[in-house]
């Protein structure tokens, strides 16, 4: 419920599409690609060092590099919007 205040208050508008779409998520397209990179090659012998390895990287990326990622969302959701929904052309 505060996530639908704090977007009424913030006067957002809400943009309607599946529960799920790879094609939107912006975890899928900027963060999780930018994770592999970094995981690339890795062997790791527990969950313990997985976890701290995600850890390390979220740690050492700037706020800039989040906001990047937040400030290419409305041209890829444009793009989808054109598309009608088709596949996103990566």
């Amino acid at each position: 419920m505060m996530t639908v205040w704090t977007l009424y208050k913030l006067e957002w508008d809400l943009i309607q599409h599946p529960s799920y779409s790879p094609d939107m998520a912006p975890s899928d397209f900027y963060l999780f690609s930018h994770l592999q990179l970094h995981l690339d090659g890795a062997i790791f012998n527990s969950n313990e060092e997985v976890i701290n390895e995600v850890h390390l990287f979220l740690d050492s990326r700037t706020p800039q590099f989040f906001a990047e990622g937040i400030e290419k969302l409305p041209k890829r959701w444009q793009a989808i919007v054109d598309l009608k929904g088709d596949c996103y052309p990566h």
